[in-house]
């Protein structure tokens, strides 16, 4: 309704303001390139004289697109996935668009049923994380991928951006700076091979040793999991072997917080015990007394380049082979490594 009672104007009283038809009215708000310079003059005219709000949903099912991305995820407790959403949808809401979160608990049948929802009239496109690079009925959902799409962080044989990051490098940086203090029983927790993170972080691990001349202590690489769950097993484990780590790659945040929760169990001081690396500057990190000397990202500019890959896709139909873009690490010392005595 219109101030004073009076109804909302209509397309059909648009189309009789102006003397035209009424698809010509429709051609003008979804198509204005389409009508003729005069007649598309008279019918934006004729909307502000008569105050016409469109239906911006009518206006989408006519285009056919929604105006949502869909944003699949692992796992919502991992920060990492929080600061890239918000960062990812800073981008994406200044163009009109929403993100829709869906989190698939790092189950492949999760995953494939996100994108067969997402893809069939839900969004326009997606941006997102899986938990297994080699897990047929994903792999066969994004093969068959109708909608543009960034993949973040992981790495498949397929024609689909992603946004991807330089972990060899930063576990390689940390190892050095381990063995410069003098540890060589060094472990180091993280994804299994079936993931980009997992195999890069231990082909760092590796050629740190490898660089140095010296021998790769393969019993302390335990690689699975990002979880914090497999961070408090290993960490446990590892605790309990007679020739314990002097030192531990905690090479995930979620990771790092099962591996703190073990120390706390046993009573394990950082760095009076042992020295600890961390993964991403999340709040544990951060306000764990030390700080606690973490390989770092930036995970904003992650997420908001992968909303510009996508808007690429989306607003300029840009036919392109897929782009890969990776993102450097480094290494912010902390308070939590110290010389081996």
């Amino acid at each position: 309704m219109r101030k004073g009672g009076r109804k909302s104007a209509t397309i059909r009283d648009v189309a009789s303001t102006a003397g035209v038809s009424v698809g010509t009215v429709s051609r003008s708000l979804n198509a204005p390139d389409s009508v003729r310079p005069v007649t598309l003059a008279k019918v934006r005219a004729a909307i502000t004289s008569l105050g016409f709000q469109p239906d911006s949903r009518a206006q989408n099912m006519r285009r056919r697109n929604t105006m949502t991305i869909g944003f699949v995820v692992d796992d919502i407790a991992n920060p990492w996935h929080a600061s890239s959403f918000k960062a990812a949808d800073a981008v994406l809401r200044e163009k009109g668009y929403s993100l829709y979160l869906v989190n698939t608990n790092g189950r492949a049948v999760e995953e494939a049923t996100a994108v067969d929802m997402l893809q069939h009239g839900r969004a326009d496109g997606l941006i997102m994380t899986i938990n297994n690079e080699q897990d047929p009925r994903t792999l066969k959902r994004l093969e068959e991928l109708r909608i543009p799409s960034v993949l973040l962080d992981r790495d498949i044989p397929l024609e689909i951006d992603a946004v991807l990051t330089d972990h060899a490098s930063g576990i390689t940086q940390a190892t050095q700076y381990l063995i410069e203090l003098g540890h060589r029983r060094i472990a180091i927790i993280t994804a299994g091979n079936d993931i980009r993170p997992g195999r890069e972080r231990v082909r760092g691990f590796v050629e740190a040793f490898i660089k140095r001349g010296l021998p790769v202590p393969t019993d302390l690489i335990r690689s699975q999991s990002l979880s914090a769950e497999f961070g408090f097993r290993e960490a446990t484990a590892l605790l309990s072997d007679p020739d314990r780590p002097t030192a531990i790659i905690a090479a995930g945040n979620r990771i790092l917080v099962g591996v703190l929760r073990a120390f706390q169990q046993r009573g394990i001081s950082v760095p009076g015990d042992i020295s600890l690396i961390g993964c991403d500057r999340s709040d544990v990190a951060m306000l764990y007394p030390g700080p606690i000397t973490i390989i770092d990202r930036d995970v904003d500019e992650i997420g908001r380049t992968a909303a510009q890959l996508l808007l690429e896709r989306l607003e300029r139909q840009v036919d392109r082979p897929a782009q890969r873009i990776v993102f450097p690490t480094r290494l912010i010392l902390g308070g939590s490594c110290v010389s081996v005595r």
